[in-house]
């Protein structure tokens, strides 16, 4: 499939767009970025996983135990994923760059790689959403088919 093309005309769309969604932050009187607590719960997140790891590391629990908390552990590291790190890799976790960038770096500490990331989700996806082909967001066959040229199977019919 060939790369999409886009017009370099100049619209208002966007540029009306952000300005509505500024007046609607700015009417409801809250903040574009995380407040006082998206942060409690990025450390409450944050210490939740370093207190796990270290305790299935280093302190070998009985098997069950050691189950359930691989689970928790994988339930935390999902929900820093979604609550710390896109935030932070969209620049919406704060108002200051910096802090951005060390919660997109949360990523590095789970073990993926925040600049892959930034790559694949913020330039590919967010630059072509949805087009099979080029957005592998959506290629998850034969399990879902997210696009009309994708394949259909025969678990589809339902």
């Amino acid at each position: 499939m060939a790369t999409p093309k886009f017009s370099n005309v100049p619209h208002s769309f966007h540029a009306d767009l952000k300005k509505r969604i500024s007046d609607y932050f700015e009417e409801v009187g809250k903040s574009t970025t995380g407040n006082y607590n998206l942060f409690i719960k990025a450390v409450i997140l944050m210490v939740s996983f370093v207190f796990l790891y270290i305790h299935l590391v280093f302190f070998t629990p009985a098997t069950i135990w050691a189950i359930l908390e691989c689970i928790l552990l994988g339930g935390i590291v999902a929900a820093i994923g979604f609550n710390v790190m896109h935030d932070g890799a969209h620049g919406s976790f704060s108002k200051y760059k910096f802090v951005n960038q060390l919660a997109a770096f949360s990523l590095n500490i789970l073990g993926g790689n925040s600049f892959m990331w930034n790559m694949k989700h913020n330039v590919i996806h967010h630059a072509y959403t949805n087009i099979d082909g080029i957005d592998d967001d959506i290629d998850i066959q034969p399990w879902m088919r997210m696009s009309s040229t994708q394949k259909k199977y025969a678990l589809h019919k339902y």
